[in-house]
């Protein structure tokens, strides 16, 4: 399951490098594009410290914390959110396509959004 999560956190590291990429092209908001790439870093961060052993002894309630507020960002952006901050400007879209992009991108990072979850858990536990 741990080689399953590391070519998980490799595809996720790639569609958030090329993501980016398009942010910076497409001119989008800076604040968006910063948002995303701590986001990502973070969500990216907890999975490999829940799926490497050894590694959750090093870390602290307060870095765990800070999933919960990853999540209801995410959470609000993703279901109440602008189609701005899903679409840069310029490209052309859909509502159904916004849609779509929003699903996928929930489905995409559950797994991100499961393992920070069982890391607070885990170390809370722990205390």
């Amino acid at each position: 399951m741990r080689y399953f999560m590391y070519a998980y956190l490799l595809i996720f590291f790639v569609s958030i490098l090329i993501n980016s990429i398009l942010l910076v092209r497409a001119k989008a908001n800076i604040s968006l594009l910063i948002y995303e790439i701590l986001a990502a870093s973070y969500l990216m961060a907890v999975t490999l410290i829940y799926f490497t052993p050894g590694w959750m002894t090093v870390v602290n309630i307060w870095f765990c914390l800070l999933i919960v507020l990853f999540v209801i960002t995410d959470i609000y952006m993703t279901v109440w959110g602008r189609d701005e901050w899903i679409c840069p400007p310029g490209f052309k879209h859909t509502g159904s396509e916004l849609e779509l992009a929003r699903i996928v991108t929930v489905i995409f990072v559950a797994p991100a959004y499961i393992s920070g979850i069982m890391l607070l858990l885990q170390v809370w536990l722990k205390d």
